[in-house]
């Protein structure tokens, strides 16, 4: 037997490949001579630990949840600027720059959600609670019209905005003040 053939042999016993085609044992035998062999057979196994942006994620929801809108922004803003086509973490950063009362910001962050994602409910929900905030009620009802477009009158997101918008066309009770929810 050739010395190729023993090598060849040796790694399909080695690494139990006795139908291999003869070019790729030709690459096992040398992949084994030179100690690659590990590598050279290595299986990509994907990574089970989850990344540090989808971490930063779900502990930005968790903040949004718990009203901790400061320590929400410190995850969203880095994550995305990591994560710069994600639209739903700047809907979300919108949100929280809007519950700071950093309107101009917020703004920008739904815009850049429904740049991304134009038929993002979420983002066209906030943008419309943003633009009563600012008084400007025919932008609100401009995502209304979009969102019923998108999901009729029965989705959370328009109800949501239909109520908000109700709220803010309300007389207000007498002696309160006037002005801005």
């Amino acid at each position: 037997m050739r010395g190729s053939a023993c090598i060849a042999s040796a790694a399909d016993l080695r690494f139990g490949m006795p139908s291999i085609h003869p070019h790729l044992r030709a690459l096992a035998c040398a992949a084994l001579l030179a100690g690659l062999a590990p590598a050279a057979l290595a299986v990509d196994v994907p990574n089970r630990n989850p990344p540090v942006e989808d971490r930063a994620m779900r502990e930005a929801r968790v903040a949004v949840k718990e009203g901790a809108w400061e320590r929400a922004l410190a995850l969203l803003q880095p994550y995305a600027r990591a994560q710069p086509d994600d639209a739903d973490a700047h809907n979300l950063l919108g949100y929280s720059l809007r519950k700071l009362q950093r309107f101009a910001e917020s703004e920008a962050a739904y815009l850049r959600a429904l740049a991304l994602d134009p038929v993002h409910l979420g983002a066209h929900e906030y943008l419309g609670e943003l633009m009563l905030l600012l008084g400007r009620r025919d932008r609100a009802l401009h995502h209304l019209r979009e969102l019923e477009r998108l999901c009729g009158t029965g989705c959370e997101e328009y109800q949501e905005l239909r109520r908000a918008i109700d709220a803010a066309s309300a007389p207000a009770p007498a002696g309160a003040p006037r002005g801005r929810w």
